[in-house]
């Protein structure tokens, strides 16, 4: 009993690649009988070109055949690259394990016996025809999730500062490098009347979740940074606010300064986050900048202790995340604090996007050219 027509739209176009007219003509009866479009060719090359003219939703290929052979069909088929995916089944008369490992290994999605059994054909066709639906559905959400996530990027393009012209003094320059589209590390700079504020962070985690909490986090901390004169005082609120609007497994490590002009001294607080280091330049000396406090969002009505730090002309602070001194070489080496220290002493003597495209440089030189595994962020200040 044959089924009613599918409607135009939805009838799927098969391709049979067979040397065997007999095969050929099982296939398409069977399929026919079943609302589907069959075109055929007699061998591989002929299969080949039957695809440059029109768009299949599965393909059946025999593995013996003159000219070009399934394999030899399979391999140069996969090699065009196509976005749309198209299922293969492998119609072979032989047994041998072998050759269905080979088939499957070089791209085949599925296997059938010859003689052909009509009813195991419609079942995998069926089976494989769901599968490719299935995926082209995904497809397409994925390419929608991809514009999302672009809008979203060049949202946390704008709102994490390139350029800190805005500030007099000191002098600031900074990178940002997250490893996916959208990411979790931030900072940011506030002229607080002749005073300046400056802020980094790392939330948990990467890609929406943590560009979504980086968001939140960072007007937080602008709104507040204008009211607030404590870098201590300043967390605990941001604390108290962001406690009830992230997940239970969520956090935030933040180092936060204020630069006092009048006073030449800087108040910070360190919530957990990588140490900053600051070159002063009279001894030639590294400090590593840190005070007790949890993570931000760990705990209600967290304390932070508040230190103080006197400044000098031509010193410098460096504020990064942990995606640097973490990054590792092939040999599983980390980058760590000692080669960033030894690399900020080593070029006490250049200043702005140089200092800072040439950590990037030596980053990228110890890690062998590899990807980092995290977000990289940080910024340069020189007094």
């Amino acid at each position: 009993m044959t089924l009613p027509q599918a409607k135009a739209q939805d009838k799927k176009n098969i391709l049979v690649i067979d040397d065997s007219k007999l095969n050929r003509a099982i296939v398409r009866k069977t399929l026919g009988n079943h609302g589907m479009d069959v075109a055929e060719a007699a061998d591989g090359l002929e299969g080949l070109e039957i695809l440059e003219k029109k768009r299949f939703d599965l393909i059946l290929v025999d593995i013996i055949m003159p000219n070009l052979d399934g394999f030899g069909f399979i391999e140069r088929f996969k090699k065009k690259g196509l976005n749309d995916f198209i299922p293969v089944i492998l119609m072979t008369g032989s047994e041998d394990l072998n050759a269905k490992i080979k088939g499957l290994t070089i791209g085949a999605d599925d296997y059938l016996l010859k003689p052909l059994n009509e009813k195991e054909l419609l079942a995998r066709v069926h089976s494989l025809i769901r599968l490719k639906k299935t995926h082209d559905e995904l497809f397409q959400k994925n390419l929608i999730i991809k514009k999302e996530l672009e809008i979203a990027k060049r949202v946390q393009e704008f709102i994490i500062p390139r350029d800190f012209n805005h500030v007099s003094y000191p002098s600031i320059n900074g990178r940002y490098l997250p490893i996916e589209d959208i990411g979790g590390d931030f900072f940011d700079c506030y002229r607080l009347g002749d005073d300046t504020g400056i802020l980094i962070a790392d939330v948990t985690g990467h890609g929406i979740p943590a560009a979504m909490v980086m968001t939140m986090a960072k007007m937080m901390f602008g709104l507040y940074a204008a009211q607030i004169d404590s870098p201590s005082v300043l967390l605990s609120r941001v604390n108290n606010e962001l406690r009830n609007l992230i997940l239970d497994n969520q956090y935030i490590t933040v180092f936060y300064l204020i630069y006092d002009a009048e006073n030449r001294q800087i108040r910070f607080t360190n919530a957990g986050h990588a140490r900053p280091l600051y070159f002063r330049r009279s001894s030639g000396k590294i400090l590593a900048l840190d005070t007790d406090g949890l993570f931000v969002g760990i705990k209600d009505d967290t304390e932070y202790e508040e230190k103080t730090l006197s400044v000098q002309e031509g010193d410098r602070l460096f504020l990064y995340t942990d995606g640097i001194t973490e990054l590792k070489n092939p040999k599983r080496e980390e980058f760590g604090e000692k080669r960033l220290a030894r690399y900020i002493m080593e070029n006490a003597d250049i200043t702005g996007a140089a200092f800072c495209d040439g950590l990037l440089s030596e980053v990228r030189f110890f890690s062998g050219g590899g990807p980092p595994n995290d977000d990289i962020a940080f910024l340069d200040v020189e007094f």
